[in-house]
Formats: structure tokens, sequence, C-alpha cells
């Protein structure tokens, strides 16, 4: 579990984040699984199941989402994007 951790916070550090700009109220930064190479995606696939497996359910207006704190940051997905936003 470790190691997976590891790797997981390693492909964390080095993908592209975005600043979410259309929703500065809500600072948060996202990646599109589709601007990822092939290693990556399969990557954002085998973490967004494990969001999915070990997250905690929360909800952001009407919508309920799995989220997983991980570091200093809390981590969910939309669909193809994987959104993170800092712990307070």
């Amino acid at each position: 579990m470790k190691d997976y951790v590891r790797y997981v916070e390693s492909f964390l550090d080095c993908i592209a984040w975005t600043f979410a700009k259309t929703m500065p109220e809500i600072p948060h930064e996202y990646v599109v699984r589709g601007d990822l190479s092939t290693n990556d995606k399969e990557t954002f696939d085998a973490f967004s199941r494990y969001i999915k497996k070990r997250g905690y359910s929360g909800s952001f207006g009407s919508r309920s989402y799995k989220y997983l704190n991980l570091g200093r940051y809390k981590y969910w997905i939309i669909e193809n994007i994987l959104n993170r936003e800092k712990i307070a």
C-alpha cells in the first residue's frame, strides 16, 4: 500500500495541473484525462478507481462525489476530470 501511495503521489506531482479560473470562489485545480499520455491515462484510471473504492462521500451543491484526502490535497473525479483542492 505504501508503494502504491508513493507511486500515485509521484504521478500527482508530475502532471500539469490547471487552475480552475472559471471558479475563483472555489479555488481548485484539475487535469483532463484526454490531455495525458497513454501511461498517465492508465494511472489516472487506476487512481479514479481507488478514489471510488477508498474515498468518502461528500456533496457539492446537489451532487454527490467520492473524495479522497491524500497529502495536502482533497481529490475527486468528475467524468474524465481529476480535481484537487488544498485541505484547509
